[in-house]
């Protein structure tokens, strides 16, 4: 059973995120795509556990650690091979040299952290490449030092590090919007002094353009910040809306003209009553109801628009009187 895809629909920091979340089991493979046709093909390896890096290797031969160990000069290779196997390969490569007094706990913790981030560091700026998790691989003892890390750590770490974003711009949060805690306590990292600063202001009302005014720190740099919070897990962006007041219509006067419409769709009668410049008559025997604090006489503001009229058409005075009824429902209503 594996899952593939690629870096430029899923970032690694989101492939991380989905592992530690899923607490999963197995490799996860990364193939770099050319750009160029003399570009070579790279291969990176992270094994995992529940959802924790317990090794990585850029190739598949189980050399990778006891490489890093002689090269070190720690424990020569033959010397380091021969315990290891000795041992039945069973133990994890790293606990088995410190158990026979070759490494030191000091040395281990070294070299998990040179294995882990010299692989996972460089892997964060790559635009093209390929992804394969196989949740049925095997773990790789020889590989592993017995210490492990959560995906958390390794994705902070990482991008604290990382100089080229282009990569990850698209994935950055919009400096209009705002994050917003997802917890209280943080236990699983440890925040830089900028990375404390704003997460202070993770409180979801505050945009990354104010943070980054009030902190003096460039925008791009905040919203990097807020981008290795939310991947960690420790924040979520949140889209303020600007909801800007409308004033509540109490006048006809402030209806549109013939031209647009009101909030139902439809000409407002004031509007409609002030355009009726093809009739002619004389006033209604009855006026519109007055309303609390505001009479609207639609009546006398047809016949004051209403300019005189000869050109031989004639209008009934039952047209009209009914033309006049009907304005006043609508106004009323």
């Amino acid at each position: 059973m594996a899952f593939t895809g690629y870096l430029s629909k899923f970032s690694l920091p989101e492939i991380f995120e989905f592992l530690e979340q899923g607490f999963k089991t197995g490799l996860l493979s990364i193939r770099t795509l050319k750009s160029e046709q003399d570009e070579p093909v790279e291969n990176h390896y992270i094994w995992l556990r529940q959802g924790r890096i317990i090794a990585a290797a850029s190739k598949l031969d189980n050399q990778g650690l006891v490489s890093l160990i002689n090269h070190r000069g720690w424990v020569s290779h033959n010397c380091a091979m021969e315990k290891f196997q000795a041992s039945g390969g069973k133990m994890a490569m790293g606990l088995c040299l410190k158990s026979q007094g070759l490494l030191s706990a000091e040395q281990l913790t070294l070299l998990f952290r040179a294995q882990i981030m010299g692989q996972v560091s460089r892997l964060f700026e790559l635009e093209n490449g390929k992804f394969n998790f196989d949740f049925q691989a095997p773990i790789p003892v020889a590989e592993m030092t017995g210490l492990s890390m959560i995906t958390t750590e390794a994705t902070i770490k990482g991008l604290r590090s990382l100089r080229n974003w282009s990569a990850l711009t698209a994935k950055l949060p919009d400096p209009t919007s705002a994050i917003l805690k997802k917890t209280e306590i943080i236990s699983n990292v440890q925040l830089d002094s900028q990375e404390s600063r704003v997460w202070e202001y993770a409180n979801g009302e505050t945009d990354l353009n104010q943070i980054a005014n009030q902190l003096l720190i460039p925008l791009e740099k905040v919203q990097q910040i807020a981008f290795r919070l939310i991947v960690s897990n420790l924040v979520e962006e949140a889209f303020i809306m600007h909801n800007n007041r409308v004033p509540i219509v109490e006048n006809t006067e402030e209806f549109a003209d013939l031209n647009s419409t009101n909030g139902f769709g439809q000409l407002s009668s004031e509007a409609f009553a002030a355009n009726l410049f093809t009739l002619n008559t004389q006033e209604p025997s009855y006026t519109l109801n007055s309303r609390e604090e505001q009479t609207v006489d639609v009546e006398n503001k047809i016949l004051e628009k209403t300019p005189s009229f000869s050109s031989g058409i004639d209008v009934s005075q039952s047209f009209l009187q009914n033309l006049v009824g009907f304005l006043k429902t609508k106004v009323e209503n």
